[in-house]
């Protein structure tokens, strides 16, 4: 006869091609969710005393079964769902459900406990990038999707006023569309253009009073001085016209933390121009 194979994250959706063989007598394996087969009246559970295997089509969420093993080595036909990009996602949610709701570390776990999980996952991310080597490069990505899947489940905790995991995808989701209409819509569009359409579309989503506003403060003092600077040039000021103390630090043997001192600087200045400055255009 046959194996169905189904999606372990999407048992209830059947192959197309899987349908005229679900007329006739059918044998599920454990993992199957009694749901999925209540519409079968010709399903038995392998589990039950009187199951006959002989002329049954297997029906299993799980390709290393013994049973599912045993029909596929004898070369009966194998119909298997189609696995979306991204469905092991689905697993990834769980798993992070899992580990908040049981695990004594992960409970205690709040968003400012992760902070430094989250700093030392991204840098390490970046040397991943820097060794070029693609396999270290996507075990850390895993490392900093852990921090996605944590900080979405934590805040899933308030009821009242948290948001899970879909609320993180549904907002990725609604950005890029409003940022990035032209490419997704499938229209030909060059690069120019689409940076116009993000640039300005991000713009309308801020709705910046000040140019300097909204500048990420934690961020390393050398990324936080470069920012400042661009967004500066973006409202139309020169490079000569930044001030040089923002732009310049010098490092002391023994002298003060050059980070800091720089740091302190800029943010300085934020706070003096953060008011004066105009919009992003």
């Amino acid at each position: 006869m046959a194996v169905i194979i189904l999606d372990p994250n999407r048992p209830d959706e059947v192959p197309v091609a899987a349908i005229g063989l679900l007329q006739g007598p059918i044998v599920y394996t454990e993992e199957v969710p009694i749901k999925v087969v209540w519409d079968l009246p010709d399903a038995t559970s392998v589990l039950a005393p009187d199951v006959t295997l002989d002329g049954s089509t297997l029906l299993t969420a799980d390709r290393s079964h013994p049973l599912a093993k045993e029909r596929i080595a004898r070369g009966e036909k194998v119909i298997e769902s189609a696995k979306p990009s991204g469905s092991t996602l689905l697993e990834a949610v769980a798993v992070m459900d899992v580990l908040r709701s049981r695990g004594p570390w992960e409970k205690q776990q709040t968003h400012a406990s992760l902070r430094k999980y989250l700093v030392e996952e991204t840098y390490e991310v970046l040397d991943a990038i820097d060794t070029g080597d693609m396999q270290h490069l996507c075990e850390e990505l895993s490392d900093l999707l852990l921090q996605v899947l944590f900080h979405a489940r934590i805040a899933s905790d308030d009821r009242a006023l948290g948001f899970d995991i879909d609320d993180v995808a549904e907002a990725f989701v609604r950005k890029m569309r409003h940022r990035a209409p032209g490419v997704l819509s499938g229209a030909d569009i060059d690069l120019q253009t689409q940076i116009e359409q993000w640039e300005a579309n991000k713009a309308e989503e801020k709705k910046r009073p000040s140019v300097l506003d909204g500048i990420t403060r934690g961020q390393p003092a050398l990324a936080l001085a470069q920012q400042v600077a661009e967004r500066m040039q973006a409202a139309g000021v020169s490079a000569d016209e930044i001030p040089a103390e923002i732009m310049q630090i010098t490092v002391i043997p023994g002298g003060e933390n050059a980070e800091d001192e720089l740091r302190r600087r800029v943010l300085e200045f934020v706070d003096v121009y953060d008011t004066v400055m105009p919009p992003v255009q």
